[in-house]
């Protein structure tokens, strides 16, 4: 802020007075006109306010602002809709076949079998169903936790949860791109969606919290799988090796046979 220092009395003053405060002595004020802004030229002024003011342009920035709009609320309103819409997975069957796939893996592990175990998906997701009846109260509590299904096609499997909000239907899926082997299972998570709106791996990869209830229920049968690797997965199966994590001593290569020592002829 600007100071009107007096002459007389060196009083610094507002910019609103002509007087000093203290002396009374008539104050400089050449200086504040220096700093005062210049008037904008009178036709420059017109020209500025026809611009702005000018029908066709208003018109055309409110329709372009209707246009955007209208463009991204269609956008909000399809990826909803996509988000909403349930995949392609089978019916929600009312009786399913009784499977005790873990006691089939205890057996193998506890017998040292070396035969392969091998698990359609539709085996899987019977087994699924019976783990949900019984682990209720371990799943999720805000949403209720309906059906959990797998779909096993070549090196991948995808899982689908359903989950339902006052009797409708929310599904969100992850697919994992598997390789086991030495006691291990590694997954890379290469896809997933919510409903039939697909989601990119880069953000599907943060979004395992969503299974994490799932997980949590079937972590003891996720250690019997582990002791069973490697693991095999085809379209609509999936194969344990049924091989214990103990090490096979390595069989000794055969030695080459020597060739047969030719007689020498008798004199």
């Amino acid at each position: 802020m600007i100071k009107l220092v007096c002459p007389e009395c060196q009083r610094q003053n507002e910019p609103e007075r002509i007087y000093c405060h203290d002396c009374g002595a008539r104050l400089d004020r050449s200086a504040l006109a220096k700093l005062a802004p210049k008037a904008e030229d009178p036709k420059a002024t017109q020209k500025r306010l026809k611009q702005m003011l000018d029908p066709g342009r208003i018109k055309l920035r409110l329709l372009f602002f209707k246009i955007s709009k209208l463009v991204l609320g269609s956008c909000a309103l399809a990826i909803l809709i996509q988000m909403l819409l349930p995949p392609d997975v089978p019916e929600k069957a009312k009786t399913s076949e009784l499977q005790q796939i873990n006691l089939d893996l205890e057996n193998a592990i506890a017998s040292h079998s070396k035969a392969p175990l091998q698990f359609t998906d539709t085996q899987v997701n019977n087994y699924l169903v019976n783990v949900v009846r019984s682990k209720q109260a371990a799943l999720s509590k805000y949403l209720q936790f309906e059906r959990a299904l797998v779909q096993f096609d070549e090196g991948t499997c995808r899982i689908t949860v359903e989950r339902s909000l006052f009797g409708f239907s929310i599904f969100h899926s992850i697919s994992y791109r598997i390789s086991a082997g030495d006691g291990t299972i590694n997954t890379v998570t290469n896809g997933g969606g919510i409903g039939r709106m697909p989601i990119h791996p880069m953000i599907m990869k943060y979004g395992d919290f969503l299974f994490a209830d799932l997980f949590a229920a079937v972590e003891r049968d996720k250690k019997l799988v582990t002791k069973l690797t490697p693991i095999q997965v085809h379209p609509k199966v999936v194969i344990l090796n049924a091989q214990t994590i103990s090490e096979t001593p390595p069989v000794p290569a055969p030695s080459e046979a020597q060739p047969e020592a030719t007689p020498a002829p008798s004199p």
